[in-house]
Order: C-alpha cells, then structure tokens, then sequence
C-alpha cells in the first residue's frame, strides 16, 4: 500500500491518497472521526454492523465513527486500487462552522434511515470537487489552512446536496456517535458475508473470545458451528429455487472455496449440491 498526498488540518489528516497494487482486506476502527472514501479506480466494500455497500469508479461511501470490514479490489484494467479519503474530525468541522448557519446539522423528523454507512453514487459536484483537491494534493505547499478550511466547508454543503438525504442528514447528525446495534442483529446482519470469527468479534465490537462467549450464551452453539448450519440451509433452499450455478450459490452463502461447499453441504444433507437440487422433491 501507498499512502500520498496527505494534507493535514488543525494538526489532524484531512484528505490522503491510497493506492494498492493488489488486493487488500482491512479491519478498520474510527473511534474519533468519521470518513468519506472515492474510488478513484477499482472497488471498495464496506461491511458494517448491519448492512454491506460497494462503490466503484468515482462513487463514494459515506461512514460514521465504528467498526467496519473493507475489501479493496484492484481495477481489472489498471491493476491497482486508488481512493481519496477524507478525514472528518469534530473538533475540525466544529471550528470551521463555528461563525455559520448550522441548522442543517439539525437531524428532522424525515431522517428515518439510520444506518453506518451511506453510498453516493456518482454526480458532477463530487466530482468538480475531488478535481479541484487534486493541485493541493499533488503540492502539499499550496493548502494553507484557510484554504483548506473552506474546502472542508464545501465537502459538507455537497455531501448535503448528493444522494439519498435522509441517509445521509442521519449519518452527518450522528457523525460521532457510534451505532448501538443489538449483538444478534450485527451477526444476523452477516450471516451470509464471507467473514472471519475474528471479523464478526471486530464488527460486534468485541474481543474474539468475548464475541465466541457472547455468542454460545445467545444461540447456545458456538458461532462456526452457527454460521455454518445457516449458510448451508439457505444454500439448500436456492438449490430447489432456482438454476443458477452452484458456484454462485456457494459465494452468495458465505462460502468463498466451492470445493468446500461441497464437502460441508454432501456431510449435512448426505448428497453433492447438484445431486440434491436434481433429486425429486
């Protein structure tokens, strides 16, 4: 991983290039800030308590402080993966709104979409905006801080104006306050993603042993054991229900080797994927 073109703030990072040359899966914390990632080239997904988004090619994934999963996957053109991330710390949009109207922080009644994590999709503004970020970036000499005090302002003003606003006027209101979600939600939440324990614990906010401990306690089972019997009876219930190809099943369940797959679901059910969907219901 490269990081480059990092422009600092009231001594905090604002803004930071990212570029990979290979696939990279990270478990990332934000306990103090909240951030928004445009992908410059390749796919970003993010997986949070209770919900997965994927931003490609000039799209953009809003995100409040916690915990999240991301996968970074190079452009199968270009090979690489590159984001802009931004960096937005309270104490930095607090001082640079301090002589402003702030009424839009003010969450309303409409704002019902609560959730960690939002996607922009792509639009001309976002767009003008990382262009017009790009000279202070590539001359780090050039962003003195008023500059960059009104390019934070303008960051929000769009984010404002982009996308879903509902999702997005909760996520802005909330920016700092990390989501409480119910520890049987987040596992429910992803049940089906291609997660670790050690992932799951990280996204329930928990130690690995205290996520395992907590886990037996709630469905009186250990968590691989859990996760794999549910995997395997959605799996079976897509078999029945449709012809896609097992493959696609296997992923869609959780299940990132098919070889595997195969062998877990021949021990449940007693046949092979393909023998059970084709036998007689």
């Amino acid at each position: 991983m490269q990081q480059h073109g990092t422009i600092m703030l009231y001594g905090h990072p604002f803004v930071q290039i990212a570029t990979f040359n290979k696939d990279f899966r990270l478990k990332a914390t934000m306990n103090n800030d909240a951030c928004l990632a445009y992908v410059k080239a390749g796919t970003y997904e993010v997986i949070s308590s209770n919900t997965t988004l994927i931003a490609r090619h000039n799209e953009s994934i809003l995100m409040k402080c916690g915990n999240y999963i991301a996968d970074l996957k190079q452009d199968t053109e270009t090979n690489f993966f590159k984001n802009v991330l931004f960096h937005l710390d309270p104490e930095s949009i607090k001082k640079v709104f301090a002589h402003k109207d702030v009424s839009f922080f003010r969450p309303s009644n409409a704002d019902k979409k609560k959730q960690a994590t939002v996607k922009i999709d792509q639009n001309i503004l976002m767009d003008s905006f990382i262009n017009s970020m790009m000279p202070y970036v590539d001359n780090p000499e050039l962003a003195t801080e008023n500059l960059i005090e009104v390019k934070l302002q303008e960051l929000i003003y769009i984010l404002y104006e982009s996308g879903d606003v509902g999702a997005i006027n909760y996520i802005l209101n909330t920016l700092f306050i990390p989501e409480q979600i119910a520890f049987k939600k987040v596992i429910e939440a992803n049940l089906f993603n291609n997660l670790s324990i050690a992932e799951l614990a990280h996204l329930a906010i928990r130690s690995e042993s205290s996520f395992k401990r907590d886990f037996k306690k709630a469905y009186r089972t250990s968590p691989a054991k859990y996760i794999k019997q549910k995997r395997l009876e959605k799996a079976a219930k897509l078999l029945r229900s449709n012809t896609n190809p097992v493959s696609d099943i296997a992923w869609h369940c959780g299940f990132e080797n098919v070889a595997h797959f195969s062998n877990a679901f021949r021990l449940a059910y007693g046949k092979s994927p393909r023998a059970y969907r084709n036998w007689p219901k």
